[in-house]
Formats: structure tokens, C-alpha cells, sequence
């Protein structure tokens, strides 16, 4: 009897400790790549409509407010994995997918879940500078269609489908990362497309409007548009003209609405497996892109359509939806909240937010000012000419290291195009004083070199 009423206890034992962690949330985090914050039907944007985006955006919390890292592939994604900043791990440029380059020291998200015991997968785009062979230091077991050469989109449901049937009994982090809306780089430039066929734009007055940012705004620092001339390939819309911007949006408005169709397959298959309930989903970008606001395709540059990016935490079935205007960086929050989520460990130098508590409690203060950086680049090649923003509530304070004009400060709550240049607005004096002095601050108290000559 005695053996007996032991092996029940250390029965009910295993099934309790197994019921406890199958508590744990699963998270998901769905990236795209090169898609601005109001690209989406839930953020207002009448010329597209995305359901899946807006789905998620019904059921959890859209931060209206949030930046990427830095606006460049590489960097913002480096930043997304590691949570530490592109001048802190060096990868301020894009950068190969090659051994070595990656510290030891620098944890990836993939392996700090792995360590907390969860399952991990990633599937899609990678741009990462690690070897995904290199399963011991990023930490993602499963790992499918993140071949530069080969990936597809239309690919990534069904690997992420088969990754939440094989692992649908434990607590899982799954990453699907999407091309798409990039191939609008292509797109301009007149290339075939990666992930997708389009069809022919409309004529331009059938075509979305143009932004009312649409023009280069008068004292704007002079790098900006000498940077273009560096890649044609890169920039084949100096000289289009207004008909031009508008087939631009139109056509950027329909990659957004292919890459929807997909997260809404990914949506589909979670609730196929009953995985809804407890799974927690992050929805973000690498980046933005110029949207033809201040005649700018591609990203890099600081202004909001190229920094800013969507970024929804939902719980399907579950929360109820609402906005939240906290300055949100993705680059440095994504792994401070999951750990908030989930209870995993983290590292400790770790400087980002865990937006969880935010979440349960909206009214707390988490950040009030937030800074962000650009370093730009043709691809791998860095020209020498980099940047920071300061952002508040209210203000946007953007700095280069060169140029006659360095600097630009605008008032977003009463300029949100960013069409005036406040730096040279008497009445504004004190506040660029200001915004510049906690530059200067912050850089020292954070080990960051950037230097405007001030």
C-alpha cells in the first residue's frame, strides 16, 4: 500500500509540475520586412485593407508610437535578437550570414528561450550575421526557408504550420519572418518581383494621393539627398515624378495586402491546432519605408515613415483591443517583454522595457523620451554619414555628423509630416538646446561615440 500511495504521489507530482508548464504562453513573433506603421487598414490607411493585421490588432494592444532600432535590415534585426543597439554590437551596416562574426557573449533570442526551456523555430527571412547551421549560438532548432536565394513567402505558413503541430503540447517561440513588403525595391527600380506577381500600376489619378509630406522640405540637412546619388539601384526615384510616387504607393499598398494573406494563414493554423488561447502574439517590422513622404523610397533616413514601424501584442479570443501612445522601440523591448511573459531568464544587460507590465497596466510609466539611430549604407558599405533622433511625447530631434545642416526639430503633435524644420525657429531655441544637451548626456552615460561636432 505504501509503494502504492508513493507512486501515486509522485504521479499526480509529474502531472502537476506538466500542467504548470504547459502554462507557460507561447509566443510568436511575425515580422515583415520594410513596412511602415500606417501601412495597415487598423491604423486608418484607407488605400489597402489587412485583415489578419487588423484581426490582431482587435484582440490585443496597438502601439502607435513604436521605432525600430535603426531603419536597415541587418542592424534593426540584430537589434530585434540581441535586444542591445547597433552602435552597441557593431552591426551598424548589413552584414553576411558568416561564422565568427556573431560574439558568444551577445545571446540571441532564440537561445535564451531554448535555455528557459522552450521549443524554438524560425521561419522565413534571416539576415542575420549568423551561419543558420550555427544552431548552438542563435538557439532555433527548427529552422526552414531562410535560404537568400530561394525563400518564399508563400512557403513560410506551411513550415510554421508543421513547427505548431509538432510542438503544439509545449511551450513554443516561434519567429515568421516575411519578405514582403521589400519587394518594393524591385519594384521600383523596375526588377522582377521575389515574392510575388503584380499587376501593371493603374494610371496615376487612379493611384492613392499623394501624402501631403510628399516634397523636400526646406532646411533639410544636404546629405540626405547626396547619399542617393551613391546607387541608382537603390534610389531610382530622385528625379520620378508625382504620377510616378503615386503607382509607388499603389504598388507598395498591395505587397502589404499579400504579405496580410499570409499572416492570415498563420493565424488559421494556430487556431487549428487550439493554440489560440495561450499563445501571445507580437506583430513588428524590421523597418519602414519613405511611402513617397518627402520623395524618399527605401529606409535608413530618420524620418517617421522609414523609422516608424506596427507593433501590435495580441492575445486572440482574449484581450480586448485598445492603442497605447508609450515610445516602444522594438529593437530593445521584444526580449525584455517576452521574458516578462514567459518568465524566462534574461541577460542582465538588457536595457530595454518589458511592455507586458504596460500591458496589465496601462497607466504605468515605462519611458518618456527614446533615442534611435542610422548609419547610412550602400548594402555592406558604410558612406560615412550617420545619425541619431530623439523622440518624446511631443518633439523629434534629428542629428547628422556632417553637413552644413545637421539638424532638424520638429513638433510632431502639431507637425506629424515633419514639414518644418523647428532648428530655426527663434521661439523653438530652448527646446533644440535641450533636446540637444540630453543627446550629448545620453551618449556619454550609454558608451555611444556618435559625435555631431556640437
Amino acid at each position: 500500500m505504501r509503494v502504492f500511495l508513493c507512486l501515486m504521489l509522485w504521479c499526480f507530482s509529474v502531472l502537476f509540475v506538466k500542467a504548470q508548464e504547459q502554462t507557460k504562453p507561447n509566443i510568436i513573433l511575425i515580422m515583415t520586412d520594410q513596412q511602415t506603421a500606417d501601412a495597415m487598414s487598423n491604423a486608418g490607411n484607407k488605400d489597402l485593407y489587412t485583415p489578419a493585421m487588423d484581426r490582431l490588432a482587435a484582440n490585443g494592444v496597438r502601439f502607435t508610437k513604436a521605432y525600430c532600432a535603426q531603419p536597415l535590415c541587418t542592424p534593426s534585426r540584430t537589434a530585434i535578437f540581441s535586444g542591445k543597439m547597433p552602435y552597441e554590437t557593431g552591426f551598424v551596416g548589413n552584414a553576411p550570414e558568416k561564422d565568427g562574426l556573431w560574439s558568444d557573449s551577445l545571446m540571441v533570442m532564440g537561445k535564451i528561450l531554448k535555455n528557459g526551456g522552450y521549443k524554438t523555430g524560425y521561419v522565413g527571412k534571416w539576415h542575420l550575421p549568423i551561419p543558420t547551421t550555427k544552431v548552438s549560438q542563435h538557439g532555433f532548432d527548427y529552422i526552414e526557408n531562410t535560404n537568400f536565394l530561394d525563400y518564399n513567402d508563400a512557403a513560410t505558413p506551411a513550415y510554421c504550420a508543421r513547427f505548431l503541430k509538432e510542438n503544439k503540447n509545449n511551450p513554443f517561440l516561434l519567429v515568421a519572418s516575411f519578405l514582403n513588403p521589400h519587394d518594393i525595391c524591385e519594384w521600383a527600380r523596375g526588377d522582377a518581383l521575389k515574392m510575388d506577381v503584380l499587376a501593371d500600376a493603374p494610371p496615376p489619378h487612379l493611384c492613392p494621393e499623394l501624402p501631403p509630406n510628399w516634397d523636400i522640405q526646406a532646411n533639410e540637412p544636404k546629405i540626405v539627398r547626396e547619399q542617393q546619388k551613391v546607387s541608382f539601384r537603390t534610389y531610382p526615384t530622385v528625379n520620378w515624378t508625382p504620377g510616378q510616387w503615386r503607382q509607388y504607393r499603389w504598388a507598395y499598398n498591395r505587397l502589404v495586402e499579400k504579405v496580410d494573406v499570409y499572416i492570415g494563414m498563420l493565424l488559421a493554423s494556430l487556431k487549428k491546432y487550439g493554440l489560440e488561447k495561450n499563445t501571445i502574439i507580437i506583430f513588428t517590422a524590421d523597418h519602414g519605408d519613405g511611402y513617397a513622404a518627402h520623395r524618399w523610397n527605401q529606409k535608413q533616413i530618420l524620418y517617421e515613415e522609414s523609422a516608424k514601424i506596427p507593433f501590435i501584442v495580441a492575445k486572440l479570443g482574449q484581450w480586448q483591443p485598445r492603442t497605447d501612445e508609450m515610445l516602444v522601440c522594438n529593437g530593445v523591448d521584444i526580449i525584455p517583454t517576452i521574458g516578462g511573459f514567459t518568465g524566462v531568464k534574461l541577460p542582465s544587460y538588457l536595457k530595454g522595457v518589458d511592455l507586458s507590465k504596460r500591458i496589465a497596466e496601462p497607466t504605468k510609466q515605462l519611458r518618456d523620451t527614446l533615442v534611435i539611430e542610422t548609419d547610412f549604407a550602400d548594402n555592406e558599405q558604410l558612406m560615412g554619414i550617420n545619425g541619431r533622433a530623439v523622440i518624446t511625447k511631443d518633439l523629434k530631434y534629428i542629428v547628422y555628423n556632417q553637413g552644413e545642416i545637421r539638424e532638424q526639430l520638429f513638433d510632431l503633435s502639431k507637425d506629424p509630416w515633419e514639414m518644418k524644420n523647428l532648428a530655426f525657429d527663434k521661439a523653438y531655441s530652448k527646446k533644440l538646446k535641450g533636446m540637444r544637451s540630453y543627446l550629448k548626456q545620453w551618449c556619454k552615460q550609454n558608451g555611444d561615440s556618435f559625435n555631431s561636432g556640437w
